[in-house]
């Protein structure tokens, strides 16, 4: 889903790079004020986890190739917020090495981890609510998350689809090709979700934001309130 340099118009890369920064900066200024020490290496853990994930390519058939994106994943571990810090992390560090462009950066951590994360965790979020009136609630985290981000993959890779419109000769067919090719990856990275997210639920399940529900809440109340403001200053604007 790594978008390189030259590909996308200059105009859309630098809407898109204004946009991520200001979630970038928003997100930095909500984790400040929850910051704990036990945080940043948790942080740190987890972006070195999604890195070392995404180097492991599995096949697509015929042409094809996938990898774990792990918004999703981040998101239901430390927040949506603390996930966007992570991914603008290490989109960072792999459009230096060419995975990526820099000129593409900002679009690429809108995909991946603006978009993504918020997605995904809303996404995980419902179906967690739902599953853990039938099961336990690591069973329900780990299941729903996993849905959640096949859910994601596809939804941004459509995103995606719809951003290369903007490229000349890219078509509503290629739309639909983009977003077919990610069904399958987006099984990958179901599968690759479920497996991490299940070694931290066996070992350390205090560490998920899904298993503290204050955490959870938290979260839900700073964007319900910052929607909220949002929609007064627009009204506010309106008249």
């Amino acid at each position: 889903m790594h978008v390189p340099d030259g590909i996308i118009p200059l105009w859309l890369l630098l809407i898109l790079y204004v946009v991520s920064g200001l979630f970038l900066a928003f997100s930095i200024k909500r984790i400040n004020r929850r910051f704990d020490d036990k945080l940043v290496p948790y942080m740190g853990v987890l972006a070195a986890v999604v890195f070392a994930a995404q180097l492991v390519n599995f096949p697509v058939p015929p042409f094809s190739s996938g990898h774990l994106v792990g918004s999703t994943l981040l998101a239901v571990m430390v927040g949506p917020f603390a996930g966007i810090v992570i991914m603008a992390l290490v989109l960072f560090i792999q459009a230096l090495y060419g995975d990526g462009g820099l000129l593409s950066y900002g679009l690429n951590l809108f995909n991946m981890g603006v978009f993504s994360c918020f997605f995904g965790w809303a996404a995980s979020l419902l179906l967690f609510k739902g599953m853990r009136k039938a099961m336990n609630d690591e069973r329900a985290v780990t299941i729903g998350t996993s849905i959640a981000a096949f859910i994601t993959t596809v939804v941004a890779a459509f995103v995606l689809g719809l951003e290369l419109l903007s490229v000349s000769g890219f078509n509503e067919l290629a739309l639909a090709a983009i977003t077919g090719v990610h069904l399958i990856i987006g099984v990958g990275e179901a599968i690759l979700t479920s497996a991490i997210l299940l070694y931290f639920v066996r070992a350390k399940p205090r560490l998920i934001s899904f298993l503290k529900d204050s955490d959870v809440q938290e979260i839900a109340e700073v964007i319900e309130t910052d929607w909220a403001t949002s929609q007064e200053g627009t009204k506010v604007v309106a008249k």
